[in-house]
């Protein structure tokens, strides 16, 4: 039934079908088919198939002697908030019905999990896990890990064999589709062809070449679509988008993550990193790329909190139109089922028969999902922008979002430098729209997820789903909730492609404020008592230092050092600070923290000051070392003790005896005694490989070390450490790449890695420690005396 003029339509009938090209015989030698795929893949050399998705990492295994592992505990289980409920799926989750309805039989998951009598089943809603993601529970009441690889054994949880793996599983490679892609038709004329028909509709009898080689089997819809937006048109984007680029790390791992995902060979990555910073620079607003880095960068935001108003006002921009496309979606959806409803009763009575309802002629209801199909229609360029989410934070999407866009970045690669070179957008011909259409499926799928589950056939159950929606829709969104399963995950990064993919050109003026030409293209500059890095390359992204012993490799490439350091390198003003000090450290919210020279037990006074204050603040405890993680201090007693500040008190944490410590807000770090290095991983230390006295961890997690021969190392998070030039006494590192170090020679210095060497920003041979965070530099003298660099 048309629902604007009352009158009812008729059926869909037929239409042509596109031919999508040649097909291909057979699987190549040495490979696969994959029915599920309709594609041909082969193993590593000793490899075998395992029963897994041919997409998946665990497509091919071989035996390997069998290896136990302890579980490693993360916490304990949480509780279920007041008016949720705990279900034993997938190890314990809460969840919650709708006021005045309770539980059913059905699962928790499914669309009839609560009712009431009289009224419409409705499902439950999803409020949290009881474990963290990744970990299983166990009956102690503790949530646990297994290492990458290794599986639960039925032994004790607490047991060093609690863990097992006998296996070695890895990716297969796709060698080539055949025959014709999965959701293809392969038809004999023309020597063997391939061709495709419109959702909704399968083949028909007639003739492939004909009008009606398709035919629907349901109802078509044309949906109201969703409003697109840029970029550049968001709340806070300016800000965020500065901060980026600045950063560059999130960047730098998109691009990567493509260049393995597309598999490219050195000299094409290369002339593909070009070509990203060169069109970011010049045309930001049409780089996939940036977008796919800002996203990852609000993912981070959304999990740990907005701590700006540009993040607040980008967040909360996100979960109102996440909302209003719920909105959309619900009432669309509500539509469809009333013109079918209508249509059926306007034909039950045109046929002047008494035929019986609906319900008793087993006609098939209308997928009200027709409707999100349409209205989240995403152009390819917003679809292909979803290839590089994930880039850095990889939990930013889910797991078949990710295999999807990586088969895609195989296709779209040769587009990609077309569109670079050129700098425009993505346009609708040729294979973009059809590549990423897993992916605008896997998008629509996830906003309907959040509605109810699964494509009904009953009518009730259809009924049910469209009343969900309307009642879902009418909730504020939670994104930090939403992004915790796999559907909410794919729902929030869907709106985020639809919402930016309109080429908006950033505001001149603020973008000229933000983005100075000169930090475009210069390094690392000391601007009105801030470090700014304005050019390094990092090759490979690193995991924001939630995990430091991840399998990536980062190598520095260029970090410049220039502005208004001096010729050679020297900062122009160091302010004196009155008081005396051995040791100093700075948190994100500019509180300077120092060791002083006051003998008591445990050490020396610790003393802080904040950033606008004028002189200093003795706390309680005392220590010989410090650092601040975030915005809270960390210190090293003389016993080797450990301690973290909560609120005015210290907390002891237990840990190997120490010598000096670094934090920053992505990870603690330590180096003992006998100079080994440990990081704080959860509730306990886990060793690294090599030694140091001096340590310090940049924004990122990344530690710079120096060992007991003065020699200078960053880890790469891949459990090596790459050797710098020099020699030093202390190290400090804010923002990644602005290291500082006191030499040797107790001058100061600033690492440049355009020239792989250090340049001197203090020639005076007096200098015993350093410090830097929030943009701030401080150092201390072999007299004890403070400075604050200006």
């Amino acid at each position: 039934m048309d629902l604007r003029t009352n009158e009812l339509l008729g059926a869909c009938g037929f239409t042509s079908a596109p031919k999508t090209g040649k097909a291909v015989g057979e699987c190549p030698r040495g490979s696969f088919f994959d029915i599920g795929t309709w594609s041909c893949f082969s193993c590593p050399s000793g490899y075998n198939r395992t029963g897994f998705a041919v997409d998946t990492q665990k497509a091919c295994s071989k035996q390997v002697s069998a290896e136990y592992k302890r579980a490693t505990r993360v916490g304990a289980h949480k509780s279920c908030p007041s008016g949720s409920f705990k279900d034993l799926r997938n190890g314990g989750e809460c969840w919650s019905c709708p006021a005045g309805f309770d539980r059913t039989l059905s699962a928790v998951n499914e669309w009839d999990a609560c009712g009431k009598i009289f009224e419409t089943a409705r499902r439950a809603e999803f409020i949290d896990r009881v474990c963290p993601e990744g970990s299983f529970p166990d009956l102690n009441g503790s949530c646990y890990t297994c290492p990458d690889g290794y599986r639960r054994t039925a032994a004790a949880v607490s047991a060093h064999n609690a863990c097992f793996r006998n296996e070695s599983l890895v990716a297969a490679e796709k060698i080539t589709a055949l025959t014709c892609k999965a959701g293809e038709h392969f038809d004999f004329v023309d020597g063997g062809t391939c061709w495709s028909c419109p959702d909704g509709s399968v083949r028909s009898v007639h003739s492939v070449k004909t009008n009606k080689a398709c035919e629907y089997t349901n109802m078509r819809w044309e949906s109201a679509k969703r409003t697109p937006n840029g970029l550049f048109g968001l709340p806070g984007a300016h800000e965020i988008v500065a901060q980026v680029i600045t950063e560059r790390i999130r960047i730098e791992g998109t691009i990567e993550k493509f260049i393995t995902d597309s598999k490219m060979n050195k000299n094409d990555a290369e002339e593909y990193r070009v070509g990203v910073w060169k069109q970011i620079k010049n045309e930001p607003e049409a780089s996939l790329e940036l977008k796919g880095a800002v996203y990852n960068h609000l993912y981070d935001v959304i999990k740990r909190g907005a701590k700006t108003k540009p993040e607040q006002d980008m967040v909360n921009y996100l979960a109102t139109y996440v909302q209003d496309s719920r909105k959309l979606t619900a009432s669309e959806m509500s539509n469809v089922w009333e013109s079918w409803q209508r249509g059926r009763e306007a034909w039950r009575k045109s046929r002047g028969t008494n035929l019986a309802s609906a319900y008793d002629t087993g006609v098939k209801p209308p997928d009200t999902t027709l409707a999100a199909k349409e209205l989240m229609h995403l152009g390819p360029a917003a679809g292909i922008s979803l290839i590089y989410l994930g880039g850095v934070t990889a939990e930013a999407v889910s797991p078949a979002f990710a295999q999807a866009a990586s088969r895609i970045a195989l296709q779209i690669l040769p587009y990609r430098f077309k569109e670079i070179s050129q700098g425009v957008v993505v346009s609708s011909a040729g294979f973009a729209g059809a590549a990423v259409a897993p992916l605008v499926v896997l998008t629509a799928a996830s906003v309907i997820a959040s509605f109810a589950t699964e494509i009904a056939l009953e009518q009730n159950k259809q009924e049910a789903i469209v009343k969900d929606a309307l009642a879902v829709a009418q909730r504020p969104v939670n994104l930090a909730r939403l992004l915790k399963t796999d559907d909410g995950r794919n729902e929030v990064a869907g709106n985020w492609a639809l919402m930016t993919q309109e080429p908006i050109k950033p505001n001149t003026r603020t973008w000229a404020q933000l983005m100075p030409s000169d930090k475009a293209s210069s390094g690392v500059t000391f601007e009105n008592g801030k470090v700014v890095v304005g050019n390094f390359e990092i090759d490979t992204a690193i995991d924001g230092g939630q995990n430091n012993t991840r399998n990536d490799t980062v190598t520095l490439t260029q970090i410049e050092s220039t502005s208004t350091v001096g010729a050679a390198g020297r900062a122009t003003k160091w302010d004196l600070i009155p008081g005396d000090a051995t040791d100093v450290a700075i948190g994100t919210d500019g509180t300077t923290y120092v060791i002083g020279l006051t003998k008591v037990g445990g050490g020396y006074e610790i003393f802080k000051r904040a950033k606008t204050a004028k002189r200093w603040t003795k706390m309680a405890g005392a220590a010989i070392r410090v650092a601040v993680s975030d915005k809270d201090a960390w210190v090293v007693n003389d016993a080797g003790l450990i301690f973290a500040q909560s609120g005015s008190k210290w907390r002891q944490i237990p840990g190997p005896a120490a010598q000096d410590i670094g934090a920053s807000a992505n990870g603690v770090w330590i180096t003992a005694v006998d100079n080994t290095i440990h990081v704080r991983n959860g509730n306990r230390w886990q060793k690294l490989p090599g030694t140091a006295t001096r340590i310090d961890i940049d924004q990122n997690g990344r530690p710079w070390v120096v060992n007991k021969n003065g020699d200078i190392f960053v880890h790469d998070n891949n459990k090596k450490w790459q050797k710098l030039p020099g020699a030093a006494v202390d190290i400090a590192v804010d923002i990644p790449g602005a290291a500082l170090i006191i030499g040797t020679d107790g001058k100061t210095y600033l690492f440049n890695a355009a020239k792989q060497d250090w340049d001197p920003i203090v020639d005076e041979p007096d200098s015993s420690a350093i410090g830097a965070g929030d943009g701030q530099v401080w150092r201390l003298t072999k007299n004890n005396k403070i400075y604050q660099m200006q």
